[in-house]
């Protein structure tokens, strides 16, 4: 077999995708259907916050300069004392504020990196997002939408156009577990079509069990027993002589700051 094609990855604690789009939009929904004006605002009698308020101040918190254990504490911190001791309110604002968090800073983490590479093909999971639909999403909660694509990139692939299960999943109509057999094979023909054609730096941006191999033993058994078929797609790449290359690993924003 000749020289290997490699194709450069970013593997992410939460893709970028429809399915995030989705869930972004599900969390603004529970945050606008929590008591709007409901939280004070020290020391300034008569004004009130909206649960969107106290999101987009915890975001700020959270990224002014760069992330944090002390941001991080900060932002929960704000969380408890906004929710005054009631419990539902304090459930909705974390649980809302652990995804969006996350979201926002694997967007950017990965946008980022993907810049640096300057690649001409881009592979993305998911199906095409309405450009109204994700600036919505970010914008709610105060944030700049991220910019999906490099500016070199001609070409933009979405690796689940045409896989069923993955719009049914999108509908609630299929489980994200049964959502997985046979996708990353799908991934794989259409990555290994795409390629045949002239060389151009490509990169894939996909979760990191599509682009961390499973290796370890007790992995695969617990993988075995719950079905979840993920961690096979650089193996079935590489017998087409493609090699993954991965050039970044985003981690959950929630494991990396939110311990100490």
């Amino acid at each position: 077999m000749g020289e290997s094609r490699i194709l450069y990855a970013i593997a992410e604690s939460c893709p970028f995708d429809a399915l995030l789009v989705q869930e972004m939009r599900k969390a603004v929904n529970s945050l606008l259907q929590l008591n709007l004006k409901r939280f004070r605002v020290p020391e300034k009698v008569g004004t009130k916050y909206s649960a969107l308020d106290i999101m987009k101040q915890c975001l700020e918190l959270l990224f002014e300069f760069s992330p944090s254990n002390r941001n991080y504490r900060e932002a929960m911190r704000t969380i408890q004392v906004y929710s005054e001791g009631d419990e539902e309110m304090l459930l909705t604002l974390r649980s809302s504020f652990i995804l969006i968090a996350n979201a926002v800073y694997n967007a950017y983490s990965g946008q980022r990196h993907a810049e640096s590479i300057a690649p001409q093909i881009l592979f993305l999971q998911g199906i095409p997002i309405e450009p109204t639909e994700l600036q919505q999403a970010f914008r709610f909660v105060g944030v700049k939408p991220p910019d999906m694509c490099p500016p070199s990139v001609k070409t933009t692939i979405f690796l689940d156009e045409g896989f069923e299960p993955y719009k049914l999943m999108l509908a609630g109509r299929l489980r994200r577990s049964d959502a997985q057999s046979g996708r990353e094979e799908h991934w794989a023909k259409t990555i290994e079509s795409t390629l045949s054609k002239p060389n151009a730096p490509a990169l894939i941006r996909a979760g990191t069990e599509h682009i961390r191999e499973t290796r370890d033993i007790s992995e695969r058994f617990i993988k075995s027993v719950r079905r979840i078929e993920t961690g096979k797609l650089p193996k079935i790449l590489r017998k087409s002589g493609i090699r993954l290359e991965v050039i970044h690993q985003v981690s959950d924003v929630n494991l990396a700051f939110g311990k100490g």
